[in-house]
């Protein structure tokens, strides 16, 4: 309760004061009388009154220059002067002093009823602002405030409500809301930046239900400065399912505002009640990377689109949050910067800016889906007119030259597309389209031309060791492959080889092509 001083003079008069605040105005407690104004003054440093009534004429020190005198250290504390004086020059001078209000003697106990239920308000209201500005405090980590008494062990419920997308990190934000609104039992406070506030509920004073109410009422006005400004109006607010304590304030924020990003969905308002209940990490698609590795390769940027048009759609039918399609996004981005032939390197040195950039505006997901593609697009090289000509040949010839030198080796599909960082399903599509024959069949080609070399320049070498050297661990399945492509088994190559006979012109049949002879 508001706490008043007194300071008249003559004492019967202090009595009749003091007694008429105490039966018309018992919302107030007169904390004691001063006899003038110098005497009011150590009282004032002494018991901290809230408001102060003082008699214009008093010995020692008057009125006025005892209001001057206390205006130096306490600026913000409240005066109302009681004098006989009708004289309009006194009163403005007292004014000028910075007295709120002026009673004239004899008091009317109407007038003082209204001058003190209008300075209650004032004062209720200063008080919690200032009550605001400590909660502001401890929710930034800093205790020390204002040394009201906010009880650190007060328990409080907690929402975090948000307009448009993720925070920014990188951005300028410039904030045009700084408020502290205070109603009541209920506070509402600035966020990380201006489309976020952080509301409080002191729990024994709100109900859920009202508490509710009051944080969607801070997201309509979020909504109003968002359009107003042309910025996404989608709303997220999580109700925490915890009270927090004064001093927990800090660590309870800061984890709404982390559970909070993991719940925000492009163009969608909603309303929680708890953080996510798993993870939202979107999982790496090999299909999907598939089909980017092609399209690159191939420098095809109607496939590249339609991979992520496709993707877009999925992010929407599984409604998932803003946080999640950045941390894919990034993925993405990274795997097309490293297989891109002709990758934009800018991109590669402001890829985060860049992808904050991409998710920052988007109201909903056919926004989403275009920036993605656009910033996708852009690291590929894809919007250069020069895209389409990207050397595909040149990059099969250096596996084609890679396979030659180690054919020799136990080389399989897998390792060889671990090694050039593709998929394995797409090596065997360069393959087909540039050599004109599977992996196998290549690979089977390049060992049996290499054994008919050997032959010819060695021609005692037992065929079991000319297998060996070309990469043929079973001679009857090395025989069995040298025919299917020769026509004749190496035991006849190598024998008109000594003798010096032409080869008989034998065609290969296809019927004698053993089962599988390309593993």
């Amino acid at each position: 309760m508001p706490r008043v001083l007194i300071v008249e003079d003559e004492p019967a008069a202090a009595r009749y004061l003091r007694s008429m605040i105490e039966l018309k105005c018992p919302e107030f407690s007169v904390v004691g009388i001063s006899g003038n104004g110098k005497e009011a003054l150590d009282e004032i440093h002494r018991s901290k009154p809230d408001l102060v009534l003082t008699d214009a004429r008093m010995p020692v020190m008057d009125g006025l220059e005892f209001v001057a005198r206390l205006k130096d250290d306490f600026p913000q504390l409240p005066v109302v002067i009681v004098s006989g004086h009708k004289d309009f020059e006194y009163a403005r001078r007292a004014l000028d002093t910075g007295v709120v209000d002026y009673l004239l003697k004899p008091i009317d106990p109407a007038r003082l009823v209204e001058v003190l239920s209008r300075l209650g308000l004032l004062l209720s209201e200063r008080e919690a602002a200032r009550r605001a500005e400590e909660l502001l405090r401890f929710i930034k980590g800093d205790p020390c405030g204002t040394g009201l008494p906010v009880d650190p062990e007060a328990v409080f419920r907690l929402a975090v409500v948000r307009s448009g997308g993720l925070p920014s990190r990188y951005l300028l934000d410039r904030r045009s809301d700084e408020r502290i609104v205070c109603e009541e039992a209920f506070y509402d406070f600035p966020g990380r930046d201006s489309r976020e506030r952080i509301c409080l509920g002191i729990r024994r004073q709100l109900g859920s239900e009202a508490f509710t109410v009051l944080a969607s009422a801070s997201a309509s006005s979020l909504v109003t400065m968002a359009l107003a400004a042309g910025a996404p109006a989608f709303t997220t607010i999580l109700v925490w399912p915890d009270f927090p304590c004064g001093r927990a304030l800090n660590d309870a924020v800061r984890d709404a505002c982390l559970a909070l990003d993991k719940l925000i969905v492009a163009g969608q308002s909603r309303i929680h009640f708890a953080p996510a209940a798993q993870s939202q990490e979107i999982a790496w698609d090999r299909t999907f990377a598939d089909r980017l590795e092609f399209a690159l390769r191939e420098s095809r940027r109607d496939l590249l689109e339609a991979a992520m048009r496709n993707l877009s759609d999925s992010w929407q039918a599984r409604g998932s949050p803003l946080v999640a399609v950045e941390s894919q996004l990034r993925r993405i981005l990274h795997f097309v910067l490293r297989e891109a032939p002709h990758a934009d390197s800018s991109v590669a040195a402001n890829l985060e800016l860049l992808l904050e950039k991409a998710l920052a505006g988007v109201r909903n997901f056919e926004e989403l889906s275009d920036s993605a593609w656009a910033l996708v697009s852009k690291a590929a090289g894809a919007d250069d007119p020069d895209w389409r000509k990207s050397d595909i040949p040149a990059f099969f010839n250096a596996i084609l030259r890679f396979v030659e030198a180690r054919y020799s080796e136990s080389i399989t599909l897998g390792e060889l597309s671990d090694r050039f960082r593709i998929s394995p399903s797409y090596l065997s599509k360069l393959f087909r389209l540039h050599g004109g024959r599977s992996f196998g069949e290549s690979l089977a080609s390049i060992r049996i031309e290499a054994a008919k070399r050997l032959i010819r320049e060695n021609p005692e070498m037992p065929l079991k060791d000319i297998a060996d050297k070309v990469g043929y661990k079973d001679p009857f399945y090395f025989s069995r492959v040298f025919k299917s492509l020769v026509g004749l088994p190496p035991s006849d190559f190598s024998r008109s080889k000594k003798a010096g006979l032409p080869l008989a012109s034998a065609v290969p049949d296809a019927s004698a092509v053993p089962e599988n002879p390309f593993p």
